[in-house]
């Protein structure tokens, strides 16, 4: 198995028992941010989708009165209301904190509804796109910063799999073998010294037993 290339010494086992014990720590931590992360994932997927079904239904609507006021009050009169649609609406993203990860939060808010056309030339049909693109608003705006919190959680996990995936796979193995690797050696050279302390201390008896 591959190993460091490192001096063989109590020092630097040490350093070494160290840091894979900070590595198996952070493996640790690093799957249990990825499993709430996931969690999160699963939570805000399932929420994504309800709200773009609702999104789609408040859409949907929308184009099927604009059909309407297109076939009651022509193109023409349809644009020209277009025009001077503005709602005056006020958005603010903020940002908030999860694991580590930056997720939006946008806040958006509807002044009073009021048709900006004229009486004259419109009717029922084109007040009822005006509201109900009105009331996509917040939805649309509450779906834009699930998606993008989607996005943001699915690039972080990919990241801390490649980090657990290179910690788990490599870097733990590594350090393990090379702490075994020194401990072995270690161990060798500890016995050999005892054995030539061992000879010394023979060689030394005999030498002063022949004295005498």
């Amino acid at each position: 198995m591959e190993r460091l290339i490192i001096s063989v010494n109590k020092n630097n086992l040490i350093r070494l028992e160290e840091e894979l014990a900070f590595a198996q720590d952070g493996l640790e931590l690093l799957d249990e941010k990825k499993e709430a992360l996931m969690v999160h994932l699963s939570t805000l997927s399932t929420k994504a989708e309800q709200v773009r079904t609702q999104v789609n239904q408040s859409l949907e609507a929308s184009y099927r009165y604009l059909r309407e006021a297109l076939l009651i009050h022509g193109r023409v009169v349809c644009e020209r209301s277009a025009l001077c649609s503005f709602l005056n609406e006020d958005v603010q993203l903020r940002e908030k904190s999860f694991m580590g990860v930056v997720l939006p939060h946008v806040i958006i808010e509807l002044p009073k509804l009021t048709p900006p056309y004229g009486f004259y030339g419109t009717g029922a049909a084109m007040d009822s796109v005006l509201k109900s693109i009105y009331e996509s608003l917040e939805m649309l705006a509450e779906l834009a910063e699930i998606e993008v919190g989607l996005f943001r959680l699915v690039a972080e996990i990919r990241k801390t799999l490649r980090r657990l995936n290179a910690l788990e796979n490599i870097y733990i193995p590594l350090y393990k073998s090379t702490v075994k690797y020194i401990e072995e050696n270690l161990e060798e050279k500890e016995r050999e010294f005892f054995f030539q302390l061992k000879r010394y201390k023979e060689r030394h008896k005999e030498v002063v037993d022949g004295a005498f």
